[in-house]
């Protein structure tokens, strides 16, 4: 779905606003494709952005919260 070129460029736009650090062993807001799914999902907070029509969409306020995907 992403370049992975792209990829290591993109991050969360939540995480990265945050002062907290990220966890060991990754980049703060680091974004990965989720599987089966046109979506980037942050490997820190667990937020999914989603692509519509080809297009990522990377507002906080249109993101997947990890407690809504489990509902």
């Amino acid at each position: 779905m992403v370049d992975p070129e792209l990829l290591k460029i993109l991050a969360c736009p939540y995480c990265v606003t945050r002062p907290e650090p990220a966890p060991k062993g990754t980049v703060k807001g680091e974004l990965e494709p989720k599987p089966g799914a046109e979506a980037l999902k942050c490997k820190q907070c667990g937020r999914e952005y989603h692509a519509e029509g080809g297009i990522l969409n990377l507002l906080i306020e249109e993101a997947t919260l990890p407690e809504d995907a489990n509902s």
